[in-house]
């Protein structure tokens, strides 16, 4: 195989990878922090060289090999960057070094430093300490303070610092260090002293020489003897705690706790020797002590809050605590407490042996209720505690209907509203209560019923308590706390839409002929009873519990030609509400025969509650006519007739004019049949026609036969205007009193415009 690579192709390739690598080389280069004391040597550069000149007070070296912190302290805290790389050469691709000036490290005496860790303060001794800064890092965060104005006295500087809350009292652990004024705290930072030294992070851990504790036990900890076997006394600070004597007792510190056990007798205390921690002290008053006694109360009486979980974040809050037998029978004697507030004894009852009783313990805030009984009387000694979580009472988010499963968004003053809310988890539940003055409950076949009362008006929230059911009687009904809903809901009365068909008629006529519309129907009525139709509101139908009917009536009505009368157009709202007669509303503007009246009732959109059974209208058609033949006059034109008769008279005759009787069918909506039997009398050619001899065709006579008629304009009223087509037979009047020759009988046929319809239905 030959190869096919040339010279040039490998210098390429050697170029191109030179410069990958020097790109590499620039895009790793990372920054680094170096941060020195001012007034400080000159920091080696390791080899490195300076690419250009140094700011911010810093100076190089006179062979670059070096660089050498501010002088002034005004530089403390400034930071200025410079360019370095390994020689003159490699300056492209320079590094960016970052220089922190910081002040001198604070001279700190070991032997005298002190952690409050309880007040989260820490006690610094020595010299140099302005400015210091303090970092410390507890349970997963991390901080820092500094020295701002030292105390100095013969000794030299005092100092106090803020530390975090909940730092061990443990003196080997490694929570705190010591840094100067003006340095970085950051995993690049790299610090030296004032003689160039490189200063770990080990080297700036600050070791109290005394660790001092306000509490060892936690508020309201107590020896609970009910339970049986070993009690536990809980510790506040369990590293602070090497061993524990409680005398007759035995007493061993196991992780975060005191394990006690043979405490048989029913002091009011017990007595521990605690002996803490090399350099951890105990401070009460002024005095700090190694091995403090502390007195812990011994509960003799067996209790535990039977209503479960304490609702928090409310007025008003009620708990109820359970007294085993043992004490049962000075229940209603003791004292409560919680918090340091005396407790309202609510009530007290006796189930199973044990004793209730029922406390108000007001407004809970924290995560945890404590509520310590002690005896009556000059003894104040406590002999029960008992503890629950609390919790936040979830917004009920109600919704009332009225049972058919739409919502409503309003309290109804007139009708039951059933009300319906989430379920709460746990012991308790919510119950909706009434309001006096505002809406009334009660509960029906397992549903909550709400009704407004009377006269109410305004803005509600509903409001609910938390019970527990499970506890003995009557504590089962008491409101241990009191939530309301967030929506306010406005108050009026309530309306069911009701079928409308159960309150509204359409009547006509009166006495014995009164007649009974059917909605959907079109009913024929007789033109002469044109103004004896009502539609009637039967008032009477409705039950108070619906409410106000909110309808609207629309009447139109239509001449037999289709056309609308806009004077009879009626649009109106109605309100029906409950009462003792009946409502009409007459039907008027029916102004000719066979006038088509249409009558629809429909409830106004949004006033009502909507049920399954509501119809959105209801609706009458009424045609007022009840003819089947229709016997009319009208003008007649005929143009282009053409006359059969005898040979010297017949022919066209271009213009006629006449009079017609002519009688039809009706059909239901009043409109003449096309076809009609027809008599009149006409006046036949006037334009002077005269047949092909010459003789004149001008006539007056009487025809009779049929017609066929179609309507174009005006259909059946007075002004009707028409397009026929005739077929006659006439005798000509004029000729045979005028004993003209020739037979006055004849047969006509042809077109002709008709003007007019004025006659009688039957």
């Amino acid at each position: 195989m030959r190869c096919l690579w040339t010279a040039a192709d490998v210098n390429r390739l050697l170029v191109f990878a030179v410069f990958v690598v020097a790109l590499l080389s620039a895009r790793v280069a990372r920054a680094e922090t170096w941060e020195a004391p001012v007034g400080g040597k000159s920091l080696p550069l390791q080899g490195r060289v300076v690419c250009g000149p140094a700011t911010g007070g810093w100076v190089l070296d006179a062979d670059g090999r070096g660089i050498r912190p501010p002088a002034t302290d005004d530089a403390i805290g400034r930071a200025a960057d410079v360019k370095v790389a390994a020689n003159a050469v490699s300056c492209a691709t320079a590094s960016t070094l970052t220089l922190v000036a910081t002040a001198r490290f604070a001279t700190i005496d070991p032997t005298t430093t002190t952690l409050f860790v309880d007040e989260a303060r820490l006690e610094l001794h020595g010299r140099g300490l302005r400015g210091a800064i303090v970092r410390w890092f507890s349970q997963g965060h991390a901080g820092e303070d500094r020295c701002v104005a030292p105390q100095t006295d013969a000794s030299g500087e005092k100092c106090s610092v803020a530390v975090a809350r909940g730092l061990p009292a443990d003196p080997s652990a490694s929570d705190l260090w010591q840094m100067p004024a003006g340095s970085r705290d950051a995993p690049d930072v790299v610090t030296f002293d004032a003689a160039a030294r490189r200063v770990d992070r080990d080297a700036m851990l600050l070791h109290p020489a005394r660790i001092v504790v306000d509490s060892l036990v936690p508020p309201g900890v107590a020896v609970d003897l009910t339970g049986g076997g070993t009690a536990r006394i809980a510790l506040a600070h369990p590293d602070a705690v090497a061993s524990a004597d409680c005398g007759a007792a035995s007493c061993a510190v196991s992780g975060n706790v005191i394990l006690v056990g043979g405490v048989s007798n029913l002091s009011s205390a017990l007595a521990v020797r605690m002996r803490l921690a090399p350099r951890v002290f105990f401070r009460h008053a002024d005095t700090l002590d190694a091995t403090p006694l502390v007195q812990v109360p011994v509960l003799p009486c067996g209790m535990s809050i039977a209503s479960g979980e304490v609702i928090r974040d409310v007025d008003r809050t009620r708990l109820v605590v359970r007294v085993d037998a043992r004490c049962a029978a000075d229940a209603g004697t003791m004292r409560w407490f919680s918090a340091g507030r005396a407790l309202d004894v609510l009530g007290v009852t006796q189930s199973a042996g044990a004793a209730y009783v029922l406390l108000g313990v007001d407004r809970v805030d924290g995560d945890e209720v404590v509520v310590t009984a002690t005896r009556g009387g000059a003894d104040a000694s406590s002999i029960g505690q008992a503890r629950a979580r609390t919790r936040v009472l979830p917004f009920p988010h109600a919704t009332l209907s009225f049972g058919t499963g739409e919502t409503i968004d309003f309290v109804p003053t007139n009708r039951d509203a059933v009300v319906r809310w989430a379920k709460a988890q746990g012991l308790g539940r919510l119950v909706l209560l009434p309001v006096e003055g505002v809406y009334d409950v009660r509960t029906e076949r397992g549903d909550t019923l709400l009704r407004g009362q009377r006269g109410a008006a305004g803005f509600v929230a509903l409001r609910f308590a938390w019970r527990v059911p499970t506890l003995p009687a009557p504590f089962d009904a008491a409101d241990l706390a009191i939530v309301d809903d967030p929506l306010q809901r406005p108050i009026h009365e309530g309306a069911i839409a009701v079928t409308l068909a159960s309150v509204v008629e359409l009547d006509c006529g009166s006495g014995m002929d009164e007649r009974r519309i059917a909605p959907g129907d079109v009913a024929h009525v007789s033109f002469s009873e044109r103004d004896a139709c009502r539609v009637v509101f039967h008032r009477e139908r409705l039950k108070p519990d619906d409410g106000a009917q909110h309808l609207q009536l629309e009447v139109t009505v239509t001449r037999v030609d289709g056309e609308p009368r806009p004077e009879a157009h009626v649009l109106e709202s109605v309100v029906l509400r409950n009462g003792d007669r009946p409502r009409s509303r007459w039907l008027k503007h029916v102004a000719g025969p066979f006038d088509h009246v249409t009558v629809r009732v429909s409830h106004v959109q949004g006033t009502q509650a909507e049920t399954e059974k509501e119809e959105p209208s209801i609706q009458w058609g009424v045609v007022f006519g009840t003819g089947h033949f229709r016997l009319y006059g009208t003008t007649a034109i005929p143009t282009g007739l053409y006359r059969v008769a005898d040979s010297g008279h017949s022919g066209i005759l271009s213009l006629n004019l006449g009079v017609l009787m002519r009688v039809t069918w009706l059909d239901s909506e009043g409109h003449e049949g096309f076809l009609g039997l027809e008599g009149g009398v006409m006046a036949e050619g006037l334009a002077n026609d005269t047949d092909a001899s010459g003789h004149s065709l001008t006539q007056v006579a009487v025809v009779t036969g049929v017609g066929l008629s179609v309507p174009i304009a005006n259909r059946s009223l007075a002004t009707e205007t028409s397009i026929n087509l005739h077929a006659w037979f006439e005798y000509e009047i004029s000729r045979d009193l005028g004993s003209e020759p020739g037979s006055p009988f004849g047969f006509v046929f042809g077109p002709s415009i008709s003007i007019g319809n004025v006659g009688t239905n039957f």
